[in-house]
């Protein structure tokens, strides 16, 4: 997850996050993240999470959320729209691939970085064509309270699933953990520790929650934190989710009324 940009600047960023398994989620200390501790994805399980890709291979992760939008982390968003792409599918070692579906749009939230704002290290990607994934690939972002309280509550269960570093060394191909919840606050949640966690080339990437009736829900986005095992933070989608739907000017399916009120 941690994020490198704010020290190498973003050419750099790209490169490291080939040499290192890209980039994950990084506090003011600027350290590192991976899915730590977990196993490979079986093939065709969480078609949503995606990687980003650029002219160097896999360097973030992301999180469809509807056939047109990809939302991932605001410190990802460096790239050059011409050489940014969406790649599905399960990976490879290294992540030496190119996506498959171009980048028209890559936009990080106004507030990224501001940190009196609540960091908001959040992006939307906009893609040239359609995902080719059955409907069942999208994950409703959590917006409903009485869920909310559920999903995101201190010692809850998240499911963290990217392209990033291990612990054995690997990069590169679609990994998944259960990581309990620390805490949380308006903006983001602090998920994992204890060697389970989420890495370098997982920033942008999903944390997802099951509901106790077996439905799912996506509400985290991999961003920054300490050494790769000890844990970090994630932004939560819905603080930025209305800003996607109306700068991207696409229908994200979200309640009736849920942007009025927020």
């Amino acid at each position: 997850m941690k994020n490198l940009s704010q020290f190498f600047g973003t050419t750099a960023l790209l490169t490291a996050s080939i040499l290192f398994s890209g980039c994950g989620a990084s506090n003011p200390t600027h350290s590192e993240e991976k899915i730590y501790g977990g196993t490979k994805v079986p093939a065709g399980q969480w078609p949503g999470t995606v990687a980003i890709t650029s002219f160097l291979g896999m360097h973030c992760s992301g999180t469809a959320i509807t056939p047109r939008i990809v939302i991932t982390a605001g410190h990802c968003a460096g790239a050059s729209i011409g050489s940014t792409y969406v790649y599905v599918g399960e990976g490879a070692i290294f992540g030496l691939v190119k996506g498959q579906y171009k980048a028209t749009r890559v936009v990080a939230s106004p507030l990224y970085a501001q940190a009196e704002e609540g960091w908001n290290d959040i992006a939307y990607i906009l893609l040239d064509k359609p995902l080719d994934l059955p409907a069942s690939a999208y994950i409703p972002v959590l917006t409903d309270e009485d869920e909310m309280k559920e999903l995101l509550a201190v010692g809850a269960t998240s499911h963290l699933v990217g392209f990033g570093n291990r612990e054995d060394g690997g990069t590169g191909k679609k990994y998944e953990v259960d990581a309990k919840i620390n805490s949380v606050n308006d903006n983001e949640v602090n998920i994992g520790g204890d060697g389970i966690d989420s890495c370098q080339g997982d920033s942008g990437g999903p944390a997802y929650g099951q509901l106790a009736n077996g439905e799912w829900r996506v509400y985290g986005v991999v961003s920054r934190g300490g050494a790769c095992g000890t844990g970090g933070l994630y932004g939560r989608m819905n603080a930025n989710i209305c800003w996607i739907q109306e700068n991207s000017g696409q229908d994200l399916g979200l309640p009736k009324g849920y942007c009025d009120k927020t």
